[in-house]
């Protein structure tokens, strides 16, 4: 649709030469999510009295990890490619990455920070799940403007398929112009913003043990995003079993397995301490 925001095309600057300069969709709508789960979150914290100086480094090396992990496993779904062409690494900067990987990458370091400093992990854990749900709500947006991401062929008499017809937008993710496609960034997006609804009504129900809030984030994002994947047709974010599975769908099923093991596990522990 519009990858860019603003393009100054060519342009000559000191030293590295000539670069298009230009400023991604994406990249601001990225920016715009994080920058409203990071408030969002904070005002959560500050009910279970952390500090904001705690918050802000949890937030702050958690985004990190989020980014690195996505890169990271976008580099080793097509490794062989970048170990042919090391160069193409500096242009994975402007990818946006495989979401699954910054979102496992993010909880490690989110978990592995809080614990380090005392801080009550599970319940940090219930209070970011709507924030993060709204930030990957408003990242689908960019998705969407960028042309990543996008769904299989479907026919042009279905009223909700969509048409990318922008050059730069095929040159950056291979999307197919000007063909009808499963809108599957759209409907992502309004996925993650009602399952962020959802999940604000269980944060205010105050569901008992810490961490529920949390687990029913995995469950229903794990779920949700499996099922969407299937509609999906680019092919670079990983596909296994023939493409029968994607990656998303892989750590889905462990999300899923995860998820109800530990709702499981904590109803069964309020259940024995209601019958004591």
């Amino acid at each position: 649709m519009y990858p860019r925001l603003l393009d100054w095309g060519v342009v000559e600057l000191p030293v590295i030469g000539q670069v298009e300069l230009f400023l991604p969709s994406y990249g601001v709508l990225y920016a715009l999510g994080a920058l409203l789960a990071w408030w969002w979150f904070t005002r959560r914290a500050r009910t279970l009295g952390i500090a904001d100086e705690d918050t802000f480094n949890l937030c702050f090396y958690t985004l990190l990890a989020g980014i690195f992990g996505a890169k990271l496993l976008l580099v080793l779904l097509d490794l062989p490619f970048y170990l042919r062409n090391p160069a193409e690494l500096l242009g994975s900067l402007r990818s946006a990455g495989v979401l699954i990987g910054g979102v496992v990458a993010g909880a490690a370091v989110f978990a592995w920070y809080a614990r380090r400093h005392g801080l009550p992990v599970l319940r940090l854990g219930d209070a970011i799940a709507a924030p993060l749900a709204l930030a990957q709500s408003v990242g689908r947006l960019g998705c969407y403007a960028a042309g990543c991401c996008y769904g299989v062929e479907t026919h042009a008499a279905n009223p909700i398929a969509i048409v990318f017809t922008n050059p730069v937008a095929n040159a950056q993710t291979g999307v197919p112009l000007n063909r009808p496609l499963v809108p599957t960034q759209p409907i992502q997006m309004v996925n993650d913003l009602l399952l962020a609804l959802v999940l604000t009504w269980l944060w205010r129900r105050r569901p008992e043990p810490p961490g529920a809030v949390l687990w029913w984030y995995v469950l229903l994002y794990a779920v949700t995003r499996g099922v969407i994947e299937f509609w999906r047709g680019d092919a670079n974010r990983g596909l296994f079993l023939d493409g029968a599975l994607s990656t998303s769908q892989i750590f889905s099923l462990f999300g899923i397995v995860l998820a109800l093991a530990m709702l499981v596990r904590g109803r069964a522990a309020r259940g024995q301490a209601t019958g004591a």
